[in-house]
C-alpha cells in the first residue's frame, strides 16, 4: 500500500472513530462501541472505504497498540497488592477458562458432532481481549475489586490461552489428517512461547526498573515525563518486533515489561510514565478500534449461522459462570463473583491472531469454517462486551461521575495537557 494512501485513509479512520465514539457516549454507551461502529461503515460491510486487502497494511499499527495495552496491564500488577488476592485470581482465572473450553467443546460436539471444530472453537473461546477492559478502565477512572480482579484476569487468561490453543489445534489437525500428533507441537511449543515471553519481557522490564533508578530519577519533573515516554515505548517497540520474529505472545511479552517495571519504581515516577503513555496512546487506541470494527463483515452473520449461535451463547455461560464458581471457591466478595465474568467478554486482537495462525494449519474450507464463526462471535462481543462491562461497573459503583470542578491543568514537557 502506498504510504501517503496509508496516510490517508488513516486519517479518515482517526476522524471518523472520534466523532462515533463522541455520539456513542452522548447515548451513554462506551466510546469503543462507537470506534467499532465506525469501523464496520468504513470497512467492506457498508462503504468500503477501507478494503480487507488494505487492512493488512495496519497490521503494524495494531501490534504496537496491543503491545502498548500489555504494556499497561503489566502496570497495573503491583506485587503487595496481587499478595492478599492472588489465589482468588489464580483460581478464577482457572475455573473460567477451563469451563469455557469445557463447555464450548461439549456442546458444540455434542450438537455439531464435527471434533476438530469443537476443539478449535473451544481453545479460542477461552481468549480474553485486554484492549476494551484496560482502555475502559483508564478512560473512566475505574476502581475497585472487580477492576482490581479483572485487570491480572485478563492477563494471566493469555497464558491459559496460548497453551490451550496450541494443544486442541494440534489435536484437530491431526484428527482431520493434514498432520501427525505430536508432544512438541501440542505442547512443548506452547509452552515454550509462554516461557520465552515471560523471560524476554522481564528482562525488558528489569532494564527499564534499572534506567529508572540510576538515571532517569535525578531528572526533573518534565524531563522524567519525556525520559519515561521514550524508554517505555521503546521497550514497547522492540518488544513488538521480537514477539512478530521470535512469534512469542504479543500480550504476554509486554504485559511482563510493565509488570517487573512497575515493581521498581516509586509512586511518583509510576504516575508520571502512566501518563506520559497513556497521553501519547490516544490517538491510536481511536484508530486501533477502528480499524478492529473494520474487519468485521457484517456478511459473516448469515453465513455463520446455528455454530455461531453456540459458540455465542456457551463461551458466554463459560466465562461468566466460570468466574462465578472461581469466585464461590476462593470466598469472593458477591460484586467480584458477578461482576469479573461480566467484564471478560470482550474479544478482538487476540484471537484475530489465532484465526491467522488457523488460516495457516487447517485445509481451506475447514479454515473458511472456523473463521466465518470466531468472527462472528467477534462482532458480538466486541460491540456487546465493553458495554456489559461499563454497565457492570456502573452497577456496582466502581465508575463514579464526578461533581467536582475541574481540576487545574498545566501543559507538561511535550505540550499535551495534564491534570494536577
Amino acid at each position: 500500500m502506498d504510504i501517503y494512501i496509508f496516510l490517508l485513509l488513516s486519517g479518515i479512520a482517526l476522524l471518523t472513530g472520534y466523532f462515533f465514539g463522541r455520539i456513542a457516549e452522548k447515548l451513554n454507551l462506551p466510546a469503543i462501541t462507537g470506534y467499532v461502529i465506525a469501523g464496520v461503515f468504513l470497512g467492506p460491510s457498508i462503504f468500503g472505504v477501507i478494503s480487507n486487502e488494505t487492512l493488512e497494511g495496519f497490521n503494524i499499527i495494531n501490534n504496537v497498540v496491543l503491545g502498548i495495552i500489555a504494556y499497561q496491564i503489566g502496570t497495573e500488577l503491583w506485587l503487595p497488592k496481587l499478595k492478599k488476592s492472588g489465589k482468588a485470581i489464580l483460581t478464577i482465572t482457572t475455573v473460567q477458562a477451563l469451563l469455557t473450553a469445557t463447555l464450548v467443546f461439549s456442546l458444540v460436539y455434542a450438537i455439531d458432532g464435527r471434533l476438530w471444530l469443537a476443539l478449535t472453537l473451544s481453545a479460542i473461546a477461552t481468549a480474553t481481549a485486554p484492549a476494551p477492559i484496560m482502555v475502559m478502565i483508564k478512560k473512566y477512572k475505574a476502581k475497585g475489586p472487580i477492576v482490581d480482579t479483572v485487570v491480572p484476569v485478563v492477563g494471566i487468561d493469555d497464558m491459559f490461552g496460548v497453551v490451550i490453543f496450541g494443544l486442541f489445534t494440534s489435536i484437530a489437525v491431526s484428527t482431520l489428517g493434514a498432520t501427525v500428533l505430536n508432544i512438541e507441537s501440542a505442547l512443548i511449543e506452547p509452552m515454550t512461547e509462554v516461557i520465552l515471553s515471560v523471560l524476554v519481557g522481564s528482562g525488558f522490564g528489569l532494564f527499564l526498573g534499572v534506567m529508572s533508578k540510576i538515571f532517569v530519577v535525578k531528572l526533573e519533573k518534565k524531563e522524567k515525563y519525556i525520559a519515561y515516554l521514550i524508554i517505555s515505548l521503546s521497550s514497547v517497540l522492540i518488544s513488538v518486533y521480537l514477539t512478530h520474529t521470535f512469534h512469542l505472545s504479543n500480550i504476554l511479552t509486554p504485559m511482563m515489561i510493565g509488570m517487573v517495571f512497575t515493581n521498581f519504581i516509586k509512586k511518583e515516577p509510576f504516575e508520571i510514565q502512566e501518563a506520559a503513555i497513556s497521553n501519547f496512546s490516544g490517538p491510536f487506541i481511536i484508530l486501533f478500534f477502528t480499524l478492529a470494527g473494520a474487519q468485521l463483515s457484517l456478511s459473516v452473520l448469515v453465513d455463520a449461522g446455528f455454530i455461531a449461535l453456540l459458540y455465542i451463547v456457551f463461551r458466554s455461560i463459560g466465562k461468566i459462570g466460570g468466574a462465578y464458581l472461581g469466585g464461590v471457591l476462593t470466598k469472593a466478595p458477591r460484586n467480584v463473583k458477578i461482576g469479573t465474568g461480566l467484564s471478560i467478554l470482550p474479544q478482538g486482537g487476540v484471537e484475530i491472531g489465532m484465526l491467522v495462525a488457523v488460516s495457516s494449519m487447517f485445509p481451506t474450507n475447514e479454515a473458511l469454517l472456523i473463521k466465518t464463526v470466531v468472527l462472528t462471535g467477534i462482532l458480538f462481543f466486541e460491540i456487546v462486551g465493553p458495554i456489559l462491562f461499563k454497565k457492570t461497573l456502573e452497577h456496582f459503583g466502581e465508575i463514579k461521575i464526578s461533581k467536582k470542578p475541574l481540576k487545574q491543568k498545566e501543559r507538561n514537557a511535550s505540550g499535551l495537557v495534564v491534570e494536577t
